[in-house]
Order: structure tokens, then C-alpha cells, then sequence
């Protein structure tokens, strides 16, 4: 080696050393750095009255009482109630056909295997894809209105009115709240149709509308492990998304309309008017409002005058996962709170969630019929 390939040597390992060093540095200053974040983030938690907050939220003008006190019981309702219930997992695995299913995502890996490694195929989608086509092509069924009780017609079905469920109704399940009253105008005959919440009851009478397929298909996804929230949309309508442990984000899921990987469906494809839409899981909620409500239709975007503003919202959202959290261990909660914020930067700058829909493509909703639909205001443009 001459003298000048000795001095290129010495150069080139003293910038890799240099390199390395700088590299050990930055580590080390983001090590604690985030050391010193969390034991803020942590003493704050201590210091801080939820219910308090909560109240001041409350009573501040320009805040609606009754829109906080609706988010607050949906978070009663759907982040504690079913996650931890075995039972109801083991009802669900049990009633549903195995077997198809496996059989199904069997083909599809063996598919995907032809031209992609072992380690590139995502076996948590083709599961999630395999039980939307399931249960919207096998197992749970569309009602405009109930068939008869007694002729079994569906076509000539009157609304009459809606009413509270009766006694026997509701001891099968006491979170339905509202009965609707048809009469049949071939046999006379007056049929009522339950609107249930309970997947247990679900699992059997399979059939329902939007809210139904979205309370029972989340439990479907919870019971295969998969970790799952409930999506709440203010102007009527409901679904759900599960994380997706190979891409760590969260994936919107549809199940009426058999929907991967679509937020903008509805602001789009629906042409939906909205102004917020919550998520609820067993971890705590989110306000994945800009996720959905769409700022390239503008039009579509309803003012979000519930809360006096973001900011307010913020609040809220962050005293109700303290509260949901407020008996997990300490570092399960700043790890919930870092997915929170990373969450929240995502939707709230530029480069936010991906969306596979198609921007215009406006055939408008495919569940449903073509009246009810219309009388949404979700038909397209």
C-alpha cells in the first residue's frame, strides 16, 4: 500500500469512526431525552383531576353539553363492555364456519405465494379480507324493512311507528332501545323489528343495518384476537378499523359495504356530509375526524361547532383515556400515549394515513336501498 492509499485508508476509517460516534451521541441525547419526556408526561398524570377537567369542558360556553355527554357514554359502551368477555368470543368462534374461512385464506396464501416471498404475504389481511366477504356474502343479511311474521313477504311492508321494546325484547337485550312497527299490506299482519345492540342476540337473528353490522363485526375481529375499535360517525353512521401489525397503522374497515382501506368513501364516493367521527377500542378513544371528513370536498365538511374548538376536543379526548387507562401500568401508558401522538401528527400534517379510494369514483353507497340511501344524503354525486 502506498503512501497515498495509506492516507485514503486513514480517511475513510475516521469518518466511519466519526460517523459511529455521532450516531452513539444522538442515541444517547434521544435516549434521554424521551427518558425525560416520560417522567414529565407521568408526573402530569398524577397531578391531574379528570373529572375536573371534564366538568370545566362542561361548563365552558361554546362547548355542548349533550354531544360530551354522548361521547362519554360511548365510551361506557364500547371500551369496556365486550372486550374481556371470553364467552361471548368463544359464541362467536363457535357459530361462525371455521372452516370455510381457513379454507378460503388457505387458497388466497397459496395464491399470493406464486409471486411473493413467505415473509411479504400479510396473513392479518388476507384474515380481515376473508371475514368482510364472509360476513357480508355468508352470514349477516341487509333489512330495509323485516320480512312478515306472517306471510313472509318483504316487498309490501308499511312503517307504522317506533316505539321502546316491550318487556320480552328487552330482557333479551337491554341495550335496544327502539323498535321499529311495520304492517304488512297482503296479510295484515304487524311485524316489529328490535334494532339490537348485543352480539350474542345478533348472532342469531343476523340482520340489521348499518349499526348492527358494525356491533357485531367488531366482536367478530376482537374474538380473532385481531386488535380492533369502533368507529362512531355523528351524522349517523358506524364501522370500524383494526391495526394492522405489519404496516403499525390503523386500517378503516366497512363491513356493509365490504370496504379495506377506504376513509374517504364516504366524504367521496357517498358524497357524506360530516363533522366528527370518534374511535372507541379497549385502550382508549381517538378523533379521527380529519382521517375521514375529507378537505377536498369542502362542501362536505360540516362546521364542527360541538366543541368551542380543536383544542377543546383535544381535551376531551385526552381526559377520557386517562380515565380508561388510569389502572394500566406506567409504561403501557406513555406507550399508548406515544401512539396516540404519533396518531394525531399523522392525520393533523400532510403526509397523513394512506387511502386506497378512489377520489372519483362516485357511485355513492352500495347498501341499502335506493330510497333510504337517498334519504341519507349518501347516493354520490
Amino acid at each position: 500500500m502506498n503512501l497515498y492509499e495509506k492516507i485514503w485508508f486513514l480517511q475513510v476509517k475516521s469518518t466511519k469512526i466519526r460517523n459511529v460516534i455521532q450516531q452513539y451521541i444522538m442515541e444517547d441525547l434521544a435516549s434521554k431525552f424521551l427518558a425525560k419526556y416520560k417522567d414529565n408526561f407521568l408526573k402530569k398524570l398524577k397531578n391531574t383531576d379528570n373529572n375536573s377537567v371534564i366538568s370545566s369542558l362542561r361548563n365552558t360556553s361554546g362547548n355542548d353539553q349533550n354531544f360530551i355527554n354522548q361521547v362519554i357514554q360511548l365510551k361506557n359502551e364500547h371500551c369496556y363492555i365486550y372486550y374481556n368477555n371470553d364467552h361471548l368470543q368463544s359464541l362467536i368462534l363457535e357459530t361462525l364456519n371455521l372452516a370455510l374461512i381457513y379454507d378460503n385464506i388457505d387458497k388466497e396464501v397459496s395464491k399470493q405465494s406464486e409471486n411473493k416471498k413467505a415473509d411479504e404475504i400479510d396473513h392479518e389481511e388476507i384474515l380481515i379480507k376473508e371475514l368482510l366477504r364472509y360476513f357480508k356474502d355468508d352470514f349477516f343479511k341487509w333489512t330495509n324493512q323485516p320480512d312478515c311474521s306472517s306471510c313472509g313477504k318483504n316487498d309490501n311492508q308499511q312503517f307504522l311507528r317506533g316505539e321502546r321494546p316491550n318487556t320480552e325484547e328487552f330482557n333479551r337485550d337491554s341495550k335496544c332501545g327502539h323498535v321499529e312497527v311495520y304492517k304488512c299490506n297482503s296479510c295484515g299482519t304487524i311485524t316489529r323489528f328490535p334494532r339490537y345492540n348485543s352480539p350474542a342476540v345478533l348472532l342469531e337473528t343476523r340482520q340489521g343495518r348499518c349499526g348492527e353490522w358494525a356491533a357485531l363485526f367488531t366482536y367478530i375481529l376482537v374474538s380473532f384476537q385481531v386488535r380492533t375499535r369502533y368507529i362512531w360517525n355523528k351524522e349517523d353512521h358506524v364501522w370500524c378499523e383494526y391495526f394492522n401489525t405489519k404496516e403499525k397503522r390503523w386500517i378503516h374497515l366497512d363491513s356493509c359495504e365490504k370496504a379495506y382501506d377506504e376513509p374517504h368513501i364516504y366524504a367521496r364516493n357517498w358524497n357524506k356530509k360530516m363533522s366528527y367521527v370518534i374511535g372507541f377500542s379497549d385502550t382508549g378513544i381517538a378523533d379521527l375526524s380529519r382521517k375521514y371528513v375529507d378537505n377536498v370536498n369542502k362542501g362536505n365538511m360540516i362546521n364542527r361547532s360541538s366543541m368551542r374548538n380543536d383544542e377543546e376536543m383535544y381535551k376531551l379526548v385526552t381526559a377520557l383515556n386517562n380515565d380508561i387507562r388510569s389502572s394500566y401500568p406506567p409504561d403501557l401508558r406513555f406507550s399508548l400515549h406515544q401512539e396516540d401522538e404519533k396518531e394525531y401528527l399523522n392525520l393533523n400534517y400532510p403526509n397523513g394515513s394512506p387511502t386506497k379510494t378512489h377520489e372519483f369514483d362516485t357511485k355513492g353507497r352500495q347498501s341499502g336501498s335506493a330510497e333510504w340511501v337517498s334519504s341519507r344524503g349518501e347516493g354520490g354525486n
